[in-house]
């Protein structure tokens, strides 16, 4: 190590030497999710003959750090290949020339990295699928005056509520006031997700129509109960077919004597 030089200043001096493909996450970055660790690793003895407690806490705690970096580089598309590589610069930086670690201890920080790189791909692949399953979620138009929200799977209220601000904005667009949307497959129903979906119900009145539901079964009876949203009030239909022949009758019959205001609901939309 030169002569005041810190140890991030060194990896990342380590990481412009090998020019290691990071897939564009600039070294400068990488050099601050490791920061945490090389203090840690400063701490640890070294050399293959020192005696050592794997289980004693200064070690635990360096391999949970590890686990956590393993992680943190999985969620930034690191390769497995760079995140081991990163890890063995990391105890370079703070190795002396007189003193190495162990290559048990390498081994070890390896696997604790490579723990956390799993965990961190499985929840990058679990972002990118329900990514995946949301970006199709747009409302589908029926006939001329009715457009219908088809929800399946599990979704976050934050996704849910995107979608109904997306079958608002199509509604407004098109100058259609009747609305479908169907629960029947949306997972895991709760008080946040019931808020999200019955919002449309408010955005088809602001727009001066009505919105038909289904697939309210006796979960989302509870979401809404907890919600504190009057399902009496709501138009609901057995099932989807039912909801799309009522709500075709309701545009087939509907004369619209005056348009609402819009602003507030524009300024959500579009906004």
């Amino acid at each position: 190590m030169k002569h005041g030089e810190s140890t991030e200043e060194r990896f990342e001096a380590l990481l412009e030497d090998v020019r290691l493909p990071t897939g564009g996450v600039v070294y400068a970055e990488l050099a601050g999710e490791v920061s945490p660790l090389l203090p840690l690793l400063t701490e640890l003895p070294v050399g293959e003959g020192t005696s050592r407690d794997y289980q004693s806490f200064e070690f635990r705690e360096c391999f949970a750090v590890l686990t956590l970096l393993g992680r943190r580089l999985a969620l930034l598309d690191l390769t497995p290949t760079a995140t081991m590589q990163i890890v063995l610069l990391a105890l370079r930086a703070v190795e002396r020339p007189d003193e190495t670690f162990s290559r048990k201890f390498a081994q070890r920080a390896a696997e604790a990295s490579m723990e956390g790189f799993v965990l961190g791909r499985e929840e990058r692949s679990a972002q990118t699928a329900e990514a995946r399953a949301a970006k199709p979620l747009r409302p589908l138009r029926i006939g001329d005056a009715v457009f219908a929200l088809i929800v399946s799977g599990v979704h976050e209220p934050t996704v849910l509520s995107e979608c109904v601000d997306a079958l608002g904005r199509a509604m407004l667009n098109a100058d259609v006031e009747v609305a479908v949307v169907d629960l029947t497959q949306v997972g895991e129903p709760n008080r946040e997700r019931a808020t999200a979906m019955f919002a449309a119900d408010e955005i088809a009145k602001m727009l001066g129509g009505v919105c038909v539901f289904a697939g309210i079964d006796a979960r989302w009876r509870a979401a809404a109960a907890e919600a504190r949203i009057p399902l009496d009030e709501l138009q609901i239909a057995p099932n989807l077919g039912g909801a799309v022949a009522a709500a075709q009758a309701i545009a087939a019959g509907a004369s619209v004597a005056a348009k609402p205001t819009w602003r507030a609901l524009i300024d959500r939309l579009r906004g």
